[in-house]
């Protein structure tokens, strides 16, 4: 239930008028969207925005569970003294601490109806930061880039779809790698596992979705550096991301 307010309160924020200042039609792709940097970015002034808001805390809870689990994949499953700086910290909440600043975003889109020549309703890319978690209204097009085609993203009733970002990437030195994907018209270049009949009718329907972009700690080059996830490189570097003041927007 929280899903489908917080879609259809995404809707309503971008339609709304008095919401004007902070709705932007993008550039490029065909669509608006309004990106919000912390709940509190959001005012708190009606019903629809007090669900944003719960599906924004809710989103923080799942990044952590998300974070945690992915730590936990990889082995990271002790912990050292925070008082022991010659030993780096392997515990589940690794990923979490560095996300303890909220450094966050989220941001609401409209993709308006197109027709027959509508190519990508959003362009080909890959995220920034560590995860996005997106919410879609069911209307198809969402497509990743596995084995060398665009091959469609399944819609499941009371998920969100996962993607992983490229610091993540660099956390895990590839082993996990972020996601390039799309929103495909019928016009979309290259190959597809979705017929063109299936994206007419997809792109003839006004499409919402609510991406949730996850950031680490502003400080978080150097924390990696002290905590030197997954040890030395073969050639005896250490591992190395991007700085972590930038925000996924793309």
């Amino acid at each position: 239930d929280l899903q489908r307010r917080a879609l259809e309160s995404a809707s309503r924020f971008l339609a709304s008028s008095s919401n004007s200042n902070v709705v932007t039609r993008h550039p490029s792709d065909p669509k608006t969207y309004a990106m919000l940097e912390g709940v509190n970015s959001i005012p708190d002034s009606s019903l629809m925005n007090g669900d944003l808001r719960e599906w924004y805390e809710a989103l923080r809870v799942t990044r952590d569970v998300l974070l945690r689990a992915i730590a936990m994949g990889l082995g990271m499953t002790s912990s050292s003294s925070p008082d022991d700086n010659d030993v780096p910290d392997h515990s589940p909440d690794y990923f979490v601490n560095l996300h303890n600043e909220n450094n966050d975003a989220m941001r609401l889109l409209n993709y308006p109806p197109g027709d027959e020549n509508t190519g990508n309703r959003c362009k080909e890319h890959s995220d920034y930061g560590t995860l996005t978690l997106l919410l879609t209204d069911g209307v198809g097009g969402l497509e990743a880039y596995v084995d060398g085609a665009w091959r469609a993203v399944p819609h499941v009733e009371g998920g969100v779809v996962v993607n992983i970002g490229s610091i993540l990437g660099e956390w895990t030195r590839q082993e996990l790698k972020a996601t390039l994907h799309r929103v495909a018209g019928p016009a979309s270049a290259g190959i597809s596992s979705v017929s063109k009949e299936v994206l007419v009718g997809a792109v003839a329907r006004t499409r919402t979705s609510i991406a949730y972009f996850a950031d680490p700690n502003g400080d978080v080059s150097t924390a990696l550096e002290q905590g030197r996830i997954g040890g030395e490189n073969d050639d005896g570097g250490k591992g190395e991301v991007e700085d972590g003041n930038g925000m996924s927007v793309s």
